[in-house]
């Protein structure tokens, strides 16, 4: 069985949806796309035959949640392929903020004075009260990814996004969190390389 390392992976954020608009933590729930985001995800959809090449080869797998498996429907037609046609899978959904779903993020220091900067800068542990901390979610992702057999196509969002490719490179929870991935362009991990495909 081949190691996920050894695989493309063409890694896709759902596209724009209103919590973003509104900066809200949507977390496991949900709220639809954008037009902006259904656009960003049929321009995804274009751009998946000059990331992927074949797409014969390939599985396909998005997180459950409706905006990313909205975002894969959309993606694919726009490649040229059925809507349906992929898994969804539970270890892809993003981070589960608990408590703090659907709060901004003055919201949420209001109501948790001792809110580290969880972010980017730290918190690894932190556990969100009755959420997950990154190393929750870092473990979820990981135990996903050793299970694909073929080159695959992952539809999912911010924080699984940066957990895919920290797992990839064996980065250190500091180096995973730096990387910002957008709702606009495809970023494919292929033979130890990064190569991103911008909208």
């Amino acid at each position: 069985m081949p190691s996920f390392r050894d695989l493309t992976l063409i890694v896709i954020r759902h596209g724009e949806c209103e919590h973003n608009i509104a900066k809200r933590a949507a977390s496991w729930d949900d709220s639809p796309l954008t037009e902006l985001g259904r656009e960003q995800a049929r321009s995804n959809g274009r751009l998946l035959g000059s990331a992927a090449g074949d797409l014969s080869g390939f599985d396909f797998f998005a997180s459950p949640l409706h905006r990313t498996c909205n975002t894969m429907e959309i993606v694919r037609e726009a490649a040229g392929l059925p809507p349906t046609g992929y898994r969804a899978d539970r270890r892809l959904m993003e981070i589960d903020f608990g408590d703090h779903t659907w709060l901004t993020l003055d919201e949420i220091r209001a109501q948790t004075p001792e809110l580290p900067e969880l972010d980017d800068h730290g918190g690894w542990d932190y556990e969100r009260p009755n959420g997950e901390s990154w190393a929750h979610l870092h473990d979820r992702v990981g135990s996903f990814l050793p299970t694909l057999t073929r080159n695959a196509v992952i539809v999912t969002h911010y924080g699984p996004a940066r957990t895919i490719r920290g797992h990839y490179f064996g980065l250190t929870p500091e180096q995973m969190k730096s990387y910002k991935p957008p709702h606009a362009g495809i970023m494919r991990l292929s033979g130890g390389i990064e190569t991103f495909f911008g909208a």
